[in-house]
């Protein structure tokens, strides 16, 4: 019975030890966990009112891109027009600063040249400053695809669902 006690203690304060407690507790306040498709807010340039639409969260691109058609890029001026959909089905002309222009390669050969616009992007709970390149997507299921870059700001993607932070968009 001697022998017990000793070793029951020393059960008791290795289950209390700060090493045995879960790493899920500090991470809950550093990462939420999105779906793979989630509804995200984006704020473009001096908009009032945000965009929703529903976006992909992929992990195989680094960037993040954004469709947008009749895309026009001023050089002199700094600044790119292009025409989005918002979430009410209507088009709305923006205008505003783009940061860069990218080239991206295409496959199975050649580059496509696309404006980077600043951004402001609410996944869930986070909101932050991005960048998104402008292109057309009007082939994809997804208007958005939210790359790596912005993904870094504490989102892990659980591949198996999707709107685990939003309801679908209607």
């Amino acid at each position: 019975m001697r022998l017990n006690i000793p070793i029951i203690s020393l059960l008791f304060l290795l289950i209390l030890s700060p090493a045995c407690v879960s790493a899920d507790k500090s991470a809950d306040n550093k990462h939420i966990i999105a779906g793979y498709i989630e509804n995200v807010s984006i704020k473009v340039w001096d908009r009032d009112a945000p965009i929703i639409m529903e976006a992909k969260m992929d992990t195989g691109a680094d960037s993040s891109s954004l469709h947008a058609t009749d895309i026009v890029i001023n050089k002199k001026s700094k600044k790119v027009s292009f025409t989005i959909t918002d979430q009410h089905g209507k088009n709305q002309r923006i205008t505003c600063p783009y940061a860069r222009i990218v080239r991206i390669k295409k496959r199975p050969s050649g580059y496509q040249r696309r404006p980077v616009i600043p951004v402001q992007l609410q996944i869930g709970s986070r909101k932050f400053e991005a960048f998104v390149n402008l292109t057309d997507r009007s082939n994809f299921s997804y208007k958005m695809l939210i790359g790596r870059k912005e993904l870094r700001h504490g989102i892990l993607i659980d591949s198996s669902r999707h709107h685990r932070l939003s309801l679908p968009a209607k």
